[in-house]
């Protein structure tokens, strides 16, 4: 049994990368769209089952919403991903990964202080 084919068949946990979109009723083709990528922790006994249940999730996620006054709804778009998570659910497990190329300047820009970090800037939403 491979490496790979081992992980598939031990590990149950997966990452989706779930895309929702603000849409007014009015809203053209042409005009942003407010977007969420969210990250859902989804159990399930192997790929497929992952892909069927971050489906459902999304769609369960759609729901009627008021964006400036106006009526309109959260849509379920898509998935951008769905990743294995390899490590177990422990405090410290890497969940996921992304490799880049970048010079250390580069890097250096994508590094925040503590204070720029979202947990110490939450973004407060209007209950419409």
């Amino acid at each position: 049994m491979s490496y790979r084919s081992d992980l598939y068949r031990t590990r149950k946990w997966y990452i989706s990368h779930e895309m929702l979109c603000a849409v007014t009723d009015d809203q053209g083709l042409d005009e942003p769209l407010i977007v969420w990528e969210n990250l859902i922790l989804i159990q399930a006994n192997n790929p497929e089952d992952a892909y069927e249940k971050a489906i459902q999730h999304g769609h369960d996620s759609e729901e009627e919403i008021r964006i400036d006054g106006k009526t309109g709804r959260h849509r379920f778009c898509g998935l951008k991903d769905l990743v294995l998570v390899y490590d177990d659910l422990e405090h410290g497990a890497e969940l996921e990964w992304h490799e880049m190329e970048l010079t250390r300047t580069q890097v250096e820009k994508l590094l925040k202080e503590k204070d720029q970090l979202h947990a110490f800037n939450p973004i407060d939403y209007e209950e419409s």
